[in-house]
């Protein structure tokens, strides 16, 4: 039987080779994809900075799988140019920084919460929903996460136990925009992406606030009241003028997984639309790491990797390596604990390095608070200030240590 993967050292890549594993987790490497052609000596040089060692799929690769140290064969322009498209390019770029960005977002942010809230005591009290407010306002919302994602995500740091409804769905529709942004889907997709996961819920309206807000397991019965939750929000959707097929078909499919073991059609695979399959996966992360009364937040780090070891079950793998890649390991405005002891509160990402964000150091190493924030790359600061290797512990809950990350101003 013919081999089809094979083992090689990094220095033995060619142009052409399909690498299909690493010798480390994907999460910790800036690579998109499970499995990418190398296209170019550059992308050589990168996956030497992460790996040893990687696996090679010897059936799509286009080069020979050889020991030839940089020596690369030659490529068709039409090979290589069928390689390439199978590598994203990103659509946008950051137009505003950080700082920026949240100051001249934060009445929007404010708004969207306060617009979104609307809907569910408009919808409580049986009233028409203002759809056209709420277009607006997730409209303004896209543009902001297109100028910069970070932002955003910064400012929905605030998580309230009450009314986990609005705010969930708010929440969601941020990590939706700027998942969506990652995966360069048009401004026009993504505001109807935006509305869907701002409305997806509004059926919960119809149920029993008992049962939302249980906090022992559910009886089948109450399973299934629940269930109805997703044909309550259809029902209420398709009376209303102006709500596009895309966007009633993603509210149906928040429920369904990959794998069929959703609701309430038991759909799988690609019979799951893309914009479906998202929405499932940021109304699980949010779940997952939000208080509920029925379950503790996770922090980040658990979140993804519960995530991660649901792959190819309820979600496709492609889209959680990708959903990672775009919110990070640790999200902005995550606190972390640092491996010299200090406490910092994640400000901005950095793409090509995951585990290495941007932070501001809140706590010195007995966990008193620093005088001044102090800002670090974790891409160019490596090491504290005794030389040893600085690196992320682990994520924290927000309040740890008495810190609450929505209260650190950023400076412009």
């Amino acid at each position: 039987m013919a081999v089809e993967h094979k083992n090689i050292l990094v220095d033995e890549l060619q142009v052409g080779m399909y690498v299909s594993k690493l010798d480390r987790p994907w999460i910790e490497t800036p690579f998109p994809l499970q499995g990418f052609y190398i296209r170019e000596l550059p992308d050589i040089d990168q996956i030497r900075r992460h790996c040893r060692s990687v696996t090679i799929d010897m059936t799509r690769s286009r080069a020979a799988v050889e020991p030839v140290r940089h020596t690369p064969t030659p490529v068709s322009r039409e090979a290589d140019a069928k390689a390439a498209s199978k590598v994203r390019k990103p659509v946008y770029q950051n137009t505003a920084s950080m700082p920026q960005e949240v100051n001249a977002s934060r009445e929007l942010h404010a708004r969207f919460a306060s617009s979104v809230s609307a809907v569910y005591k408009r919808l409580g009290e049986g009233r028409q929903i203002d759809l056209d407010s709420a277009r607006e306002v997730t409209g303004q919302v896209v543009e902001s996460v297109i100028r910069n994602p970070d932002a955003m995500v910064w400012l929905s740091r605030v998580r309230s136990k009450d009314a986990y409804s609005y705010h969930h769905a708010f929440r969601c529709a941020i990590w939706g925009t700027v998942f969506g942004r990652h995966l360069g889907i048009s401004k026009s997709v993504l505001e109807q992406l935006a509305l869907g996961l701002t409305l997806m819920d509004v059926g919960k309206a119809k149920l029993p606030d008992g049962l939302l807000n249980k906090c022992g397991i559910l009886t089948p019965p109450e399973r299934v009241e629940l269930r109805r939750h997703v044909d309550y929000s259809l029902e209420i959707l398709g009376t209303m003028p102006g709500i596009a097929a895309p966007v009633l078909q993603m509210v149906g499919e928040h429920h369904e997984r990959f794998d069929g073991s959703g609701y309430p059609n038991q759909l799988m695979g690609k019979a799951i639309s893309p914009l479906g399959k998202i929405a499932g996966l940021v109304d699980t992360y949010d779940a997952m790491t939000s208080e509920r009364p029925y379950a503790r937040a996770l922090t980040s780090v658990e979140a993804v990797s519960r995530l991660y070891e649901l792959r190819n079950t309820e979600f496709q793998s492609q889209l959680v390596e990708e959903f990672i890649q775009a919110i990070g390991v640790y999200p902005t405005g995550t606190l972390v604990h640092l491996s010299n002891q200090e406490v910092g509160v994640v400000i901005a990402q950095n793409p090509e390095r995951r585990l290495r964000p941007k932070l501001l150091v809140l706590l010195d190493g007995d966990k008193k608070a620093v005088s001044r924030p102090r800002y670090i790359d974790m891409m160019t600061t490596t090491h504290d200030s005794a030389g040893e290797p600085l690196r992320i512990i682990t994520s924290l809950l927000p309040g740890a240590f008495g810190v609450d990350p929505a209260k650190v101003q950023l400076a412009a």
